[in-house]
């Protein structure tokens, strides 16, 4: 898919509308795993900056953490080795080994999915608690909101919208900061799995996913994994995503390039993709008439909100199968397919195999350069590598290049602070040299199933906030 889509025609993941995700923010998920990267409303501690976020689900295991131990704890994510705690209990107590970095910052991130995050930072509105949610109406967070996350990255034209607001404005910063995996999880009761891991190919996940493999025992899965057979008669039940969500971008751009003859020669044409790409919708509305690219799923399928949603109905659903981020599936401990990729090796969503995928992919830039406004890494709807899972992306961090308050001390500190730590590697050392002890973002990252970006990609991103990210008043320091 070119990176100069239209966005115009180019809106939403599902059929069902952005409003779910006010109306049941909270229906599939508890308030740990819908937790944000500081847990209270109180304000930041004394001369300590606050910046808030909002976005992909599927970041939120790495910013704020969705587990209760290590590795997967609020302790270690992202954010709370890199700023202050709020509660102060999100830092490691020891201090100096799992953070503050940077003591006079502190980050919230709402995880509520691509499309609520990214209008939430187009229209400077924090996302909303529903109603009738009192245990939750305290992890809201406040303006402004200083940056959004998202799994389907912002497209050319995009860079021409002004964001709307009193504290920030301007046009979109957009950079990639980590890979991903989505993965096919499923719930192990009642198959018989091989010792080497469910494998499904190319045209049987294919057929599994446009509703056409619709039980366990078919002859399909069945020779994938060398006549075993994984169920003798158990329903297949696929659970997808119900709100507005780049995992589902991610997975049914590759899905519109993989499940056709020309990339998949021998594919029955029952089990080709005709349902469509699905994206997230900048506006937040859902017009009368589904837009083409609206993904229409087969009314047999389980839907469920966000990546937390999707891994508790696998959990709880006997004979699921559905996709959540590699990170998601690594919290939750759900045993996930190993898929065949276009070189027809099966591969498994690993760090490694996320790695290789981003290895293949191409750095396309929006903008003169050096301050070229939005990134893109392309090619990744089917790696051509040998090693890489076949269904890898990368989430974006998206920025202003105008903020409120002091150069040094206000957000746009903070987020080059934060960018230049999390995206260092060997030729720029993670800062500060006092907080060396603790784990690297890399290592944060490896730890929670992401994959650290390939170092030229980081190179581009720290280049592009340093430069763009970098005044309190107009004009821009970043080229149109």
């Amino acid at each position: 898919m070119g990176f100069y889509r239209d966005r115009k025609s180019n809106k939403l993941t599902s059929s069902i509308s952005v409003l779910a995700v006010t109306i049941s923010l909270v229906a599939a998920q508890s308030a740990t795993h819908k937790s944000l990267a500081q847990t209270a409303t109180a304000p930041a501690p004394a001369g300590v900056t606050l910046i808030n976020g909002a976005g992909s689900s599927a970041v939120n295991t790495l910013l704020s953490g969705t587990g209760t131990t290590a590795p997967l704890a609020p302790q270690g994510s992202w954010f709370n080795v890199f700023g202050v705690g709020n509660p102060p209990s999100l830092n490691d107590p020891a201090g100096i080994a799992n953070g503050p970095v940077a003591p006079a910052f502190t980050f919230r991130y709402a995880s509520v999915g691509s499309g609520a995050g990214v209008t939430s930072f187009f229209t400077q509105t924090p996302p909303s608690v529903p109603a009738g949610t009192p245990a939750l109406n305290s992890l809201t967070i406040l303006r402004p909101v200083s940056f959004g996350a998202t799994d389907d990255p912002l497209a050319g034209t995009d860079i021409e919208r002004i964001v709307t607001g009193t504290s920030n404005s301007g046009k979109a910063i957009q950079v990639p900061v980590v890979g991903v995996g989505i993965a096919l999880a499923f719930n192990r009761t009642g198959l018989n799995v091989p010792a080497a891991g469910l494998r499904l190919s190319r045209i049987t996940y294919c057929g599994i996913l446009n509703g056409t493999i619709t039980n366990w025992n078919d002859t399909r899965i069945r020779n994938d994994n060398g006549g075993a057979i994984i169920a003798a008669n158990l329903p297949l039940r696929v659970v997808r995503r119900s709100d507005s969500s780049g995992t589902t971008f991610a997975l049914t751009n590759h899905l519109n390039t993989v499940c056709k003859t020309a990339a998949t020669p021998g594919i029955p044409t029952a089990n080709t993709w005709s349902r469509g790409v699905g994206t997230i919708s900048a506006s937040g509305t859902v017009p009368p008439a589904a837009p083409a690219n609206t993904v229409v799923w087969p009314a047999s399928f389980v839907s469920a909100l966000g990546n937390g949603g999707v891994a508790t109905t696998i959990s709880s659903t006997s004979g699921a199968i559905g996709y959540v981020d590699s990170a998601t599936r690594l919290a939750r401990s759900l045993p996930a397919a190993l898929l065949q990729n276009r070189t027809g090796a099966y591969v498994g969503p690993t760090t490694p195999g996320i790695q290789n995928a981003l290895a293949s992919g191409t750095i396309v830039k929006y903008g003169a350069a050096p301050a070229n406004r939005l990134i893109r890494i392309d090619g990744l709807a089917d790696p051509t590598v040998a090693t890489a899972y076949p269904i890898s992306t990368a989430s974006y961090f998206l920025f202003y290049d105008v903020y409120a308050g002091s150069n040094t001390t206000g957000p746009a500190a903070g987020i080059r602070q934060f960018i230049n730590w999390a995206l260092a590697n060997a030729a720029q050392p993670v800062p500060p040299a006092a907080n060396s002890s603790s784990p690297t973002p890399d290592q944060i990252a490896i730890a929670r199933g992401y994959a650290p970006l390939p170092n030229n990609i980081k190179t581009v991103a720290r280049t592009v906030v340093n430069t763009c990210v970098n005044t309190t008043s107009g004009p821009s320091p970043c080229t149109p």
